[in-house]
């Protein structure tokens, strides 16, 4: 039997539903996580109220830079108002 990576498995329908959810969401890297504490320390932010690897994440499923991102969560969470 060939083994199939995730990429093939969802080409052939072979997936599970919860192989599905791990590659919905994109993988971001060490350096993407420490980078987003970095700028979420330097904006004033505690990173314990925000967590630096789902902004991070945020940013790569946006394809936004942080300050962007942190616009539109601003908007978002202020309901648009801002």
């Amino acid at each position: 039997m060939i083994i199939l990576d995730q990429k093939q498995k969802q080409d052939t329908g072979l997936v599970g539903h919860g192989d599905m959810a791990k590659t919905a969401i994109k993988k971001v890297a060490q350096a993407e996580i420490r980078a987003a504490k970095s700028f979420l320390k330097r904006r004033g932010l505690d990173t314990d109220d925000v967590s630096p690897k789902k902004f991070a994440q945020a940013a790569k499923e946006l394809d936004k830079g942080f300050v962007e991102t942190l616009r539109i969560l601003a908007r978002e969470l202020s309901g648009g108002s801002t």
